[in-house]
């Protein structure tokens, strides 16, 4: 009997696609960069590998969902929540924000579904509008770049992620925002009035805010656009932003820490992968094959494993990918060890895609008063 050739376990549907054109099924790929977008495209949910401390971070959120949720509706709390996740760059950020608001998805799905969502008086659980402000591949040139081309000013940032999340609520509910909500004039009176609207459509908002790679030395500008968004998340109202920095080693709480203590903050952080990553990465996209793995290749293996030790989970996917595309090539059986994989090599795409030195930016306004 002729063995079946297998698919390529390391590859990612690109999300919406493969649910417009369900009379194709297009080969996975690892090269289109996507992250895994759960709540979108349900191939991704088995796709979830909880490497460099991921499934820490998961847990972490799903501690503080209940009090997340019952902040982001109640009207007396007058708040949303903001997530804000770090870490270096290619370590899987934007997966773990659309993770958790998969799991927001599910737990508002499963709350409608319960005996108590229909009780007398009680908020009906709402339904979630999500909003991907950088799009699917997270790029956040359509938000941080104005129209000369030049890093664009808080202001200009915050009134362009206006604009995204206004257009995607016009489009859920048409005549009940189109108009209401101004897109210029002063953006969080805008916000105030999307949290108005929210509740009246009985929805919550997940906004989705993507890396702006910023370019001041101190943190001065990124600062001022994290209160901003904390300002700004009023009821009905959830960001997700991510921070993403190269030095593995950074004290990302530093982040956050001159935020002061948010009670609608929360922070999720990743670190490096360990040598152990890419063994666990690789059993999982077969299943938990329960053979053994060898951590390095037993032929010249040099006596440190770290040498083997993926940059990050963008590279690991690439590689990963590249070698069972080779092993079915072959013979059609698909089996990656991490005794297969090359020696790693730096990874100049991804140190493309991090924050870039220091340079000069547009001085900012000077914040009104309890901002």
């Amino acid at each position: 009997m002729t063995q079946s050739v297998q698919t390529n376990p390391y590859g990612v549907h690109v999300p919406g696609i493969t649910s417009q054109l369900a009379w194709l099924a297009p080969a996975p790929s690892a090269l289109d960069d996507h992250p895994l977008v759960p709540w979108e495209e349900p191939s991704h949910a088995r796709q979830w590998v909880g490497v460099d401390h991921a499934e820490e971070q998961v847990a972490k959120f799903e501690q503080c969902l209940d009090r997340l949720l019952q902040e982001a509706i109640l009207p007396q709390a007058d708040r949303g929540h903001v997530v804000v996740v770090t870490g270096p760059v290619g370590m899987g950020k934007t997966t773990l924000i659309h993770r958790c608001v998969h799991l927001v998805r599910e737990r508002l799905r499963a709350a409608r579904q319960g005996e108590h969502a229909a009780a007398p008086g009680a908020i009906r659980p709402p339904d979630p509008v999500v909003v991907m402000t950088g799009g699917y591949r997270n790029h956040a040139d359509s938000v941080s770049v104005d129209e000369r081309g030049r890093f664009a000013t808080t202001d200009g940032i915050n009134s362009a992620i206006r604009r995204k999340i206004v257009t995607e609520l016009e489009r859920r509910f048409v005549d009940a925002v189109k108009g209401r909500v101004p897109t210029d004039g002063d953006v969080f009176e805008s916000f105030a009035e999307i949290s108005t609207v929210l509740a009246e459509q009985d929805a919550v908002l997940l906004a989705l805010v993507p890396h702006m790679g910023w370019r001041d030395d101190m943190g001065s500008v990124r600062t001022e656009f994290l209160r901003s968004c904390v300002r700004h998340a009023r009821s009905r109202i959830v960001l997700f932003v991510e921070v993403g920095h190269h030095d593995p080693q950074s004290a990302h709480d530093e982040v956050i820490a001159v935020l002061g203590d948010q009670p609608a903050l929360t922070h999720l952080s990743l670190g490096s992968l360990t040598p152990e990553d890419t063994v666990k990465f690789s059993q999982a996209a077969r299943g938990g094959h329960p053979d053994p793995d060898a951590p390095v290749p037993e032929a010249d293996a040099p006596r440190d494993p770290e040498a083997w030790r993926r940059s990050d989970v963008r590279q690991l996917r690439k590689i990963c990918f590249s070698v069972a595309e080779e092993q079915r090539s072959r013979h059609g059986r698909v089996r990656v060890t991490a005794s297969d994989l090359p020696a790693p090599t730096p990874d100049l795409a991804s140190m493309a895609r991090g924050p870039s030195a220091p340079i000069p930016v547009p001085a900012q306004p000077t914040p009104p008063p309890g901002s």
